[in-house]
């Protein structure tokens, strides 16, 4: 019997959190900013700013055998503020995204179900709240939260059956696209406003649909007994390669289909609507939404799974109240963890998607910022353990850090400093500047404590 996660497991885990209900909101949108060639040169172009950012987690994952990921990594290479300020951070991502998924999985099934939007309860920043969504959504979230309770063998299960059926339906989608769509769709190669700007535009999008990838620290002590820990950096790699290659054909299927400028004009789901006008197949494109839907809910389950082991190790680092960091003795799962993103994801979805939008950039920078410091952690552990074993050794060494940092650092300074093409706006730099007070109260009561880690260096 296998006694814990495989590389394949880790795979699924950081792909499956990765492609979800993304591609068929965003890709349109990616497309009418920089063309269908643009919108593939956008990808490609952000694959290869986020590879370095992919070496560095591989090497580190695979190096330190600590709980808690990034942030533990960080405190034992630069030191405890700034190992607070990147798991601060990084939980506010995990708490945003849930909610926002959760809500999305009501969306989706609407689609399939018209019905379903009906039995108003309230409206919130313009979007309306209906029951069947709210049980929807609350089902879906209990399920989650429950095989997670249950075990990683369980939660491991489900994600990988879900992203092999998801990760089909795509192939169903491209088949499609190419086989009744026409090359003659094909009329926007490049922005109207130039190249370069296209593709700045919709790289500023495709960033926040990257991440996925850095689930794995976080599991990282759910490793088998047996996996060769170089394995967990090239199913990081692995992933973001994947993801940006699948996500590039996706754009090509699509720009067979219909044009740029008309499939933006869509709707909620755009490229559900262009391929079901595409092909006049209801069954191939309830075909597509399954698997939109599988998308979504191994998103949730992924970045559930790791975030409640990031509060977890958190609180048990003593940088949270301890009665986070509680066990289930028999599942050996985060109980607690789990209960809090329960609670906190429940709130969300009861919010809505009308006031959750604002969060997302939110999302969007936390995790950069993890990014940035995992980064500059690397290159500190080059300086202060040269001769550390590392089973996950990236080519170029301590450069490559180097130009995972400054990317990562260069990206962060852009979303804070007003103007850029992917600056935070208005509410959105109120809620940084709240959660970062937040963060400034929360350390000052728990500085004091002893910082506490479980384990070292492999």
């Amino acid at each position: 019997m296998k006694d814990g996660m495989s590389g394949k497991d880790f795979f699924a885990l950081a792909f499956g959190s990765m492609i979800g209900i993304g591609w068929v909101i965003s890709i349109p949108a990616w497309m009418a900013a920089a063309g269908s060639i643009g919108a593939i040169i956008a990808i490609l172009v952000t694959m290869l700013v986020i590879i370095p950012i992919g070496f560095v987690y591989g090497e580190l994952t695979s190096s330190l055998k600590i709980s808690g990921g990034e942030y533990a990594y960080t405190y034992l290479a630069v030191g405890k503020l700034s190992a607070f300020v990147c798991g601060w951070f990084l939980v506010l991502g995990y708490l945003i995204i849930l909610p926002w998924v959760a809500v999305s999985v009501a969306a989706l099934t609407s689609y399939l179900f018209p019905s379903m939007d009906a039995i108003p309860l309230y409206s919130l920043f313009g979007s309306v709240i209906y029951l069947p969504h709210l049980i929807v959504s609350l089902i879906m979230v209990t399920t989650m939260v429950y095989l997670n309770y249950k075990g990683v063998k369980q939660s491991s299960k489900f994600q990988n059956i879900a992203t092999w059926m998801m990760i089909a339906t795509f192939f169903v989608f491209i088949i499609g696209g190419f086989l009744t769509g026409s090359s003659e769709n094909i009329t926007q190669t490049t922005s109207d406003s130039g190249l370069i700007g296209g593709v700045a535009t919709a790289i500023a999008s495709i960033l926040f649909f990257m991440n996925g990838f850095d689930t794995i620290p976080k599991a990282r002590n759910e490793a088998g007994s047996n996996i060769n820990k170089a394995n967990l950096g090239k199913a990081i790699v692995g992933t973001i390669i994947a993801g940006s290659l699948l996500y590039s054909v996706i754009v090509l299927a699509s720009s067979f289909i219909m044009p740029a400028n008309e499939l933006v004009n869509l709707g909620e789901l755009p490229l559900v609507s262009a391929f079901e006008a595409a092909t006049g197949s209801k069954f191939l494109t309830t075909v597509i939404v399954f698997g939109v839907l599988l998308g979504v809910i191994t998103t949730f389950n992924g970045f559930l799974f790791a975030g409640s082991r990031l509060v977890q190790s958190f609180s048990e680092a003593g940088f949270l109240p301890k009665v986070l960091s509680k066990e289930d003795q028999d599942n050996k799962t985060p109980k607690n963890a789990l209960i809090f993103m329960f609670i906190v994801t429940v709130f969300g979805i009861f919010l809505g998607q009308g006031i959750l939008a604002p969060f997302i950039v939110m999302g969007g920078i936390s995790f950069l910022i993890a990014w940035f410091f995992m980064s500059l952690s690397s290159v500190q552990l080059y300086k202060k353990k040269p001769n550390m074993h590392r089973p996950y050794s990236p080519p170029g060494g301590i450069i490559t850090s180097y130009i995972a940092t400054f990317f990562s650092g260069i990206l962060t300074l852009l979303m804070v400093i007003p103007g850029t093409p992917i600056s935070l706006h208005g509410i959105e730099y109120i809620l940084f500047v709240i959660w970062l007070i937040i963060g400034i109260a929360i350390y000052a009561s728990y500085s004091r404590n002893r910082i506490d880690f479980k384990g070292d260096v492999e």
